[in-house]
């Protein structure tokens, strides 16, 4: 526990409850049996008794309460057990009018050390931690969104009325979630309180047992904010220099210098060795100080001894910008983070902005800039920008999309140990970024959250950004001892922050890359209503369960629909949503049954998208611009999805060149094109053009 963590007794908690408006089980404190036995004919009985001390955080588990007492010499009892079991502690005795029975409740809010406060509400009682049912939200939470949080909850029959019990107040149990909310919102000295049980009745609620913990540390004070404008350089430096530039064509500073080149690079390029004096048909230089002209970014590419006086050498030529690629800092333990502090340090004294260390960099194709430090050949322009910490997407996937060519690129950033440039600097430059029109984060973790719930909340106002955030498991979360630490873990947490801001999470990169795709290539839906055909009765059953899955619905086919399909539909044939088009195929051919069932489906008013599934083989290729292209542009604002099964390398390659001629992302199985679309439907609601 922290030293300057301060322990409420319950009395004090319950006195601090009561002020911000929850309701809290009526109770006098006593400090001697003469005040307890009175405490009890003021309350009436029954009472509970209660140890009341800062030492003893939970009396239950240690013995320091006694419940039910039915009378004056039970009291008596119960105060001299009381006095034996914890004879050594001073103590307060609080005895407490017996709330009826009810529904048992946690609520619970605490500081997170990232995002700062939350609230949370879940099944209390003795079943807390055995089903571990409880829902997440950043404080505060008004009273009109409080039921909502309470309706995720997996026991919400409890509040609706089980079987042959009364419905709860749900409205009295939402005003108290919401009032804990704001008292922590309002409160920094705050770190923590625990209020299990909470018992709501179908009408009113009550508060019972409350753990408040203080903080009395003062908190750390907040960096000025740079202005996105620093991060320019790092995408587009009107002039660069490679540090560690090298002949060897298997180094790092050689790889760089070629993808710079292939990639048309449009600035100034400088390579910095010592030992020669021309790298790649570019003259080179012994240090940064020693190029004739302006260096605007600077990618250092040298071992870690030799940074600090690269640092300095970059400050004397007045480079705004460097990429660190060195490693062994942050990434390799406490020693390695008390280095990169101090060079963090030096760079911010001299005004100069670093990515990294452990940062391979940048890609811009539209500047011709390609820090990796493996091949790649040019990738095609778009509106994807992606903020990686990670160097696999400046390598490994930049590689995949600049081949399979998923969608176009805007910019790339692989931010390594985020000493300096991190997440948020980059999605608040992104946001204002006319080249992005759709944001991608992989974060391990999350720094300066506040400042990251403003950024993400802005970004995501403007354009989708699909975040995939690694350590989801209850092992990569770190708990405090209570029950609401417990229960709110660190990623239960991000998800909040995701719902409040607006990010659309993914949990893997198949996801990850899918829903960035239809987000780049495909109109926002109107609604979460989709039409569906299948080649073959699987894609119908699959796409079946994936909606439900996804809450995705399928609207029934409306007689008009089902009269003009029954013009390629055998009489024979049942149809419905999703329609199974193998029959109209065996009597039309694939491109004639395919395309005018598509048809049909788009007509359809309630039809807000639609996903056809193909099975790859000879007999079902055809020219696709040439089916659907017609039918997509009479139908705008209703997004389409592509998906097959099987296929050769050539059939696969036909199907995604005739789709992404229409602006139509395709995907190896229709769970995954469902799984975009419900992406795309989260965060239309956001956006509110899908009502909530």
């Amino acid at each position: 526990m922290k030293k300057n963590l301060k322990i409420l007794n319950e009395f004090e908690g319950a006195s601090l409850l009561r002020q911000s408006g929850i309701p809290v089980i009526d109770g006098i404190l006593a400090h001697t049996d003469a005040e307890a036995a009175e405490a009890a004919g003021r309350l009436g009985f029954p009472v509970a008794l209660k140890i009341c001390s800062e030492a003893v955080p939970h009396k239950t588990e240690r013995g320091g309460v006694s419940l039910n007492i039915k009378d004056t010499a039970a009291l008596e009892r119960a105060v001299r057990e009381m006095k034996k079991r914890f004879p050594d502690i001073p103590f307060a005795l609080l005895v407490q009018k017996m709330a009826r029975p009810g529904t048992e409740l946690i609520l619970g809010c605490r500081r997170d050390p990232v995002f700062g406060p939350i609230v949370l509400a879940g099944i209390g009682g003795i079943f807390t931690e055995i089903f571990r049912d409880s829902v997440i939200e950043l404080a505060p939470v008004d009273e009109e969104d409080a039921p909502a949080m309470l309706r995720r909850l997996k026991g919400v029959a409890l509040l609706d009325g089980y079987r042959s019990r009364e419905p709860l107040d749900v409205a009295a149990i939402a005003k108290s979630l919401s009032a804990l909310s704001r008292l922590i919102a309002d409160r920094p000295d705050i770190a923590e309180i625990d209020i299990n049980p909470f018992i709501a009745y179908p009408q009113g609620a009550v508060a019972v047992d409350a753990l408040v913990r203080l903080d009395g540390a003062s908190p750390a004070p907040a960096r000025k904010r740079p202005s996105p404008a620093t991060i320019a350089p790092f995408f587009q430096p009107s002039s660069m220099a490679v540090i560690g530039a090298s002949r060897s064509p298997g180094k790092g500073g050689n790889i760089i210098l070629r993808n710079l080149q292939k990639a048309g690079f449009k600035g100034a390029l400088y390579p910095i060795n010592p030992t020669v004096k021309e790298i790649l048909g570019l003259p080179s230089y012994a240090r940064v100080s020693d190029v004739p002209g302006k260096v605007e970014t600077a990618m250092v590419v040298i071992p870690k001894t030799a940074v600090p006086d690269a640092l300095e050498d970059c400050a004397a030529k007045g480079v705004t910008n460097i990429i660190l690629s060195t490693g062994g800092y942050s990434d390799a333990g406490e020693e390695g983070a008390r280095e990169q502090k101090t060079i963090i340090e030096m760079a911010r004294r001299a005004g100069i902005r670093i990515m990294g260390p452990n940062s391979i960099g940048t890609l811009n194709p539209s500047a011709g800039m390609s820090t990796s430090i493996v091949g790649l050949d040019p990738i095609r322009k778009g509106g994807v920008s992606i903020i990686g910490q990670s160097g696999v997407f400046s390598s490994g996937w930049a590689r995949w999309i600049a081949d399979t060519k998923p969608f176009g690129l805007a910019k790339v950033a692989c931010i390594g140990n985020k000493g300096d440039v991190n997440e948020s600097d980059l999605l608040e430059y992104l946001t204002g970024d006319s080249a992005t029109r759709t944001v991608g984060m992989y974060l391990e973790g999350v720094v300066e959250g506040k400042r990251f719930i403003r950024a993400a909340a802005a970004a995501c106002k403007a354009k989708p950004v699909v975040v995939m955030k690694a350590g989801r498991s209850e092992a990569g979360a770190a708990a405090v001892a209570s029950h609401t630490g417990s229960l709110a873990g660190s990623d239960a947490v991000f998800d909040a922050v995701c719902r409040r801001t607006g990010l659309v999470r993914t949990q893997n990169s198949e996801a990850f890359f899918d829903a960035l795709a239809a987000f780049e290539k495909l109109p926002l839906p109107r609604g979460n209503r989709m039409g569906a055909l299948s080649i073959t009765g699987m894609g119908c059953v699959a796409a079946t369960d994936a909606v439900e899955e996804c809450g995705i619905d399928l609207p029934a086919l409306q007689p008009d629909t089902l009269r003009k399909l029954r013009e390629v539909m055998p009489v024979w044939a049942p149809v419905r949503n999703p329609i199974d088009i193998w029959s109209a195929i065996e009597q039309h051919g694939s491109k004639k049954a395919t395309s005018h069932i598509a048809r049909c489906l788009m007509e359809q008013p309630d039809v807000d998208a639609l996903l056809i599934t193909f099975v790859l083989m000879p007999e079902s290729m055809f020219d696709i611009p040439e089916a659907f292209a017609d039918i997509f542009r009479r139908h705008p604002h209703k997004p389409v999805f592509a998906s097959y099964y099987g296929g050769t390398a050539r059939e696969i390659a036909h199907i995604h060149e005739g789709f992404a001629a229409l602006g139509v992302p395709c995907y190896p199985t229709p769970e995954r094109a469902i799984f975009a679309f419900s992406r795309m439907v989260e965060y239309a609601r956001f956006r509110g053009v899908i009502g909530k």
